[in-house]
């Protein structure tokens, strides 16, 4: 063990340690703990990380200055493999069983007066539920955020479709980066061999240019960059079936949770349906909150988009919210975070009118499906019209490219204008008249279509888009299903989850949902070339407030 005392913040005395653990098959995991600089044993913070366990670190988007003058001791673990631990790294498999250890561990240490709370972003969010489903003895509460809901949920999309942006570019920019971390402090490898693994990467200046080239490559298995850094991709790529065993171990089994969970996301994250779902499996004392965020972007603009003074987490006192969450559940407390202290269940953040909303629950039970058809001419109503609503071409040689949406990408995510996909013929835009009322969406949105093909797959995207008076088409949710044994000249009707968001459309805006073959790199495109064909009814359902 080694640390110090010193000044963080100019808000407390705490001390910096670094404490070692060994899991119950004889693995040793390195972590820091920071503790008050003073005799007691206090309630414990863990966190459980493959990103590196500093606090400035993915995932760590609390104050640690302000966790200690609370009075916490605040723990951040490498997860095996990663950082100083031992051990293999297996990618979420695994971390059920490693996690129910660290919690033990953490409850019993002389600096622990028995109580922990988990807490953390991404994948520190699915260590907490892997960890509570174990149930081990001491842990009393989690708050994961923006979490998946497993490792299937991270690679694959339903139906075997490849999240392709989010999973390699995680593998490519985050995972092979720390495993040369992690050589380097081995000294298995060397600063150049990082530095060559960026420049191929194209650091600093061609980095998105570099990663559309890595998207392009087929097979999607073939990542010579990740070959020796990260084989267990391939073998992902390889694996579309979510039964394989391959996927068995890392899976969130929320019937073994006991713990209440305050779960958080953003309407423009990766793993926002994933996280709603954890909250709607759970219930009970769990709280969820839903700003209008990204997965590592939680401030009030949004790639241009700016949603006000209160939208940010800073502006609602992210730390806060934790500190009332954990006061209430480790040590008895009544302060509890925001959604506990009016009885709220739920805090939503309404895009269009930008404000955030207490709700009793979700989904919203008061929200009506209203069905809104496609029609010819590009038309979208209540009310059904005669005519095909339209076809469009797909070619796996120039698929729509991705713009904005829930992606991870550094420069371009999010409520992106897509104005500059205007000039495709290989789109079908149906949008409504301008509205006279505000008319509120709130819930998932499905496209319900029928549809045929000249080939014998097909894609099928859908993208729920907010147009602003000024022309300005603002992505707000977006989908996909692959259809699979068509028969040319035959329809068949197919649901494209088209995704979960909040948002008023307000007077003078128009509603739009834009059709496509593709939407790539966000999704792995379908190497079938033909042209598809909406056939009336094709509607899309859109939970409607009152």
């Amino acid at each position: 063990m080694t640390g110090g005392t010193g000044t963080v913040g100019g808000m407390s005395q705490m001390i910096e340690t670094t404490e070692t653990m060994t899991t119950r098959d004889g693995v040793e995991l390195v972590a820091t703990l920071w503790r008050p600089d003073r005799i007691g044993r206090f309630p414990v913070l863990l966190s459980r990380t493959a990103y590196g366990r500093g606090p400035a670190g993915p995932g760590f988007h609390l104050d640690l200055p302000r966790l200690v003058a609370a009075g916490y001791a605040v723990v951040a673990q490498d997860v095996r493999g990663t950082g100083a631990s031992q051990g293999e790294f297996r990618f979420i498999s695994g971390e059920a069983e490693d996690g129910h250890d660290a919690v033990r561990w953490a409850a019993t240490q002389p600096w622990s007066d028995g109580n922990v709370g988990m807490f953390g972003d991404s994948y520190l969010a699915i260590t907490q539920l892997l960890a509570a489903q174990e149930r081990p003895e001491g842990l009393r509460a989690i708050a994961p955020h923006v979490s998946p809901y497993s490792l299937y949920d991270c690679v694959y999309q339903p139906g075997g479709i490849p999240n392709l942006n989010v999973i390699l570019t995680v593998c490519l920019v985050v995972l092979a980066a720390g495993e040369l971390d992690r050589r380097i402090a081995l000294g298995t490898a060397t600063l150049r061999d990082k530095e060559e693994h960026l420049a191929a990467l194209g650091f600093p200046d061609r980095l998105e240019e570099a990663l559309r080239e890595q998207f392009g490559r087929l097979p999607l298995s073939d990542q010579p960059l990740l070959k020796d850094l990260v084989p267990f991709y391939a073998s992902w790529m390889d694996t579309p079936d979510p039964g394989d065993p391959l996927w068995r171990d890392a899976v969130v089994r929320h019937a073994g949770i006991e713990v209440p969970a305050l779960v958080g996301t953003g309407w423009h994250d990766y793993f926002l349906d994933a996280s709603i779902e954890h909250y709607e499996r759970l219930r009970g004392e769990s709280r969820l909150i839903v700003g209008p965020w990204a997965h590592f972007s939680a401030d009030r603009d949004i790639c241009g988009r700016d949603y006000g003074d209160h939208a940010s987490q800073e502006a609602i006192d992210w730390t806060g919210v934790h500190l009332g969450w954990f006061d209430r559940w480790l040590r008895g407390g009544d302060r509890g975070a925001r959604p506990v202290d009016d009885g709220a269940r739920v805090r939503i953040f309404v895009m269009g009118d930008d404000e955030w909303r207490d709700e009793d629950d979700w989904p919203l039970a008061r929200a009506l499906p209203v069905p809104y058809h496609l029609g010819p001419d590009g038309t979208l109503g209540t009310t059904p019209e005669p005519g095909d609503p339209g076809e469009f071409a797909a070619d796996p040689g120039d698929p729509v490219p991705t713009v904005g949406g829930a992606v991870m990408a550094f420069e371009a995510y999010g409520p992106l204008d897509q104005r500059p996909l205007d000039g495709r013929g290989d789109v079908l835009r149906h949008q409504s008249k301008p509205l006279t009322a505000r008319v509120e969406v709130t819930g998932r949105i499905e496209l319900v279509a029928r549809v045929s093909s000249t080939a014998d797959s097909a894609d099928v995207t859908a993208k729920l888009i907010d147009v602003h008076p000024d022309g300005r088409a603002e992505l707000l949710t977006d989908g996909i299903v692959r259809v699979t044994g068509l028969v040319p000249g035959e329809a068949r009707e197919v649901r494209v989850p088209v995704g979960t968001t909040s948002n008023a459309f307000l007077p003078g805006h128009r509603i739009r949902i834009d059709v496509a073959g593709s939407n790539f790199s966000r999704f792995d495109r379908n190497l079938a070339k033909g042209t598809t064909t909406l056939h009336a009814p094709s509607y899309v359902v859109l939970p409607i407030i009152p």
